[in-house]
Formats: structure tokens, sequence, C-alpha cells
């Protein structure tokens, strides 16, 4: 509980810096940060919820829904491609601001892995539980690539599964996938 008390303060900060950034400049640039802040904050969620569970079919899928979800919190990061040259104060506040929501996001990321791998090692065996950490990480660094230069979303998986579907297989013979 802790824990998420101080995610929820590292998150409010992120969010008063835009806020901050847009009433000075009265710019609403980079409003998909707080989405993508927003969307970090599913797995360590599912990751709670999984965790008041027994069941292996119940825990299994709500860890598939996870890992479906996990690569948005390490997909902020990919957000510092934002970072621009800028004069004065403001291009400080910004990058401060960037990298604010890529850590906490970051954060987010980590805590729920550590969650679900305790969870796994519970709810399976210590072997399952390394298996699938490291098949999340794996799966999260092309997730990431999905998001970042196909811009596919979590979403997508439920809106559009059979254009995610074709990318994703036609990807296996794409080098940079």
């Amino acid at each position: 509980l802790r824990l998420i008390f101080i995610l929820v303060l590292m998150s409010t900060s992120a969010v008063g810096l835009f806020v901050s950034k847009a009433i000075l400049t009265h710019n609403f640039a980079l409003m998909g940060l707080n989405w993508n802040l927003f969307l970090a904050w599913f797995p360590v969620f599912l990751a709670l919820y999984a965790e008041k569970k027994d069941s292996f079919i119940t825990v299994s899928a709500i860890s598939m829904l996870w890992l479906l979800f996990f690569p948005n919190a390490p997909y902020i990061i990919t957000d510092l491609v934002h970072l621009t040259p800028q004069g004065g104060n403001l291009y400080w506040h910004h990058q401060i601001m960037i990298y604010n929501y890529a850590f906490v996001s970051l954060i987010c990321g980590l805590l729920s892995l550590y969650w679900i791998q305790k969870i796994w090692t519970r709810t399976f065996n210590p072997r399952w539980s390394i298996f699938f950490t490291l098949s999340s990480i794996l799966l999260s660094g092309y997730g990431v690539f999905l998001g970042r230069i196909e811009r596919f979303n979590s979403w997508d998986f439920f809106t559009h599964p059979m254009a995610l579907l074709k990318y994703v297989l036609h990807s296996f013979s794409n080098s940079t996938a």
C-alpha cells in the first residue's frame, strides 16, 4: 500500500508538471503522456487483482491480460524522442517532465513484473515463474516496437485483432521487428 501511495504521488508530480507547462505556455502538446501513464498503471492494477486469486486458470487469464498491457509501462521511455532543444527555462521543465513520466511508468512496470513473478511462483512453481518473467520481458520489447514503430496499441488486440495478427505474422520475416 505504501508503494502504491508513492507511485500515486510520483504520478501526480508528473501530471502536475504537465499542467504547469500547459498553463505557462498555453500549449497542450504531449497530452498523450497522460494517457500513456494511465496505461502504465494497468499492469499494476492487474497484478494486484491477480494477487487475490488462487486458481491456475484465473491467474493465467489475468496474466495474459497483464502481458497485453505490460509493454505500455516501458513504452513511455520511447517518449524521450519528444525532447527537442528549446531556449530558456522551459527546456529544463520539458526534460524533467518527460523523464518524470518515463520514470514513474518504468517503476509501475517493474513493480507489476515483480508482483506477477511472485504470483506465478506461488501459483505454479519457480521455474514457470522465471520462464514467464523472461518471456514477458522479451515480448514487452516486441510490444514496445509494435507501439512506437508500427503504432499499434494494446486495445488493438480487441478492436483490430485481424490487422494486428496479420502484422505479427508478417513481422516474423521483418528483421527490424
